[in-house]
């Protein structure tokens, strides 16, 4: 006889128990929304970047806060910097910079970096745009599909 326990009766009639213990099944659920809830903090992907905002205009489409600049610095294959669209060797826009930020207030600053790009290359930029004054520094890069 398969498919439950057996209920003793007054009677001799073959019955069976066909209620669930719902006991374990509990006590699984609660396993999982405990784990859930431990690990549900590790599953966000949080690199630590401040996000872009959108400048508010009235209706006039004036700025009603001044809000800083970002900057997108890029560097190629060829290890030159991209600013601006236009590229430069490294020391030709590190002695050029302040003339080509002249009248901006830069916030942050993104670096775009090719992946054959040096990590000396890289560094060397962070640490000049660091020097320069910006504490706000980004990596972009691609994400995986």
């Amino acid at each position: 006889m398969a498919g439950g326990n057996k209920v003793p009766t007054d009677n001799n009639n073959d019955s069976f128990l066909t209620d669930i213990n719902v006991t374990p099944f509990v006590d699984v659920l609660l396993v999982l929304l405990i784990v859930f809830i431990i690990a549900a903090p590790a599953m966000t992907r949080s690199v630590g970047v401040d996000l872009p905002k959108t400048k508010l205009l009235h209706e006039n489409g004036t700025d009603q806060n001044k809000q800083s600049e970002t900057a997108v610095i890029g560097l190629d294959k060829k290890n030159l910097v991209i600013f601006e669209r236009k590229r430069f060797t490294f020391e030709h826009f590190a002695g050029r910079y302040s003339e080509l930020i002249e009248g901006r207030t830069i916030n942050k600053v993104y670096i775009q970096a090719d992946k054959t790009t040096s990590y000396d290359n890289l560094l060397r930029l962070m640490v000049f745009l660091k020097n320069q004054g910006h504490g706000n520094i980004g990596l972009v890069f691609d994400q995986d599909e």
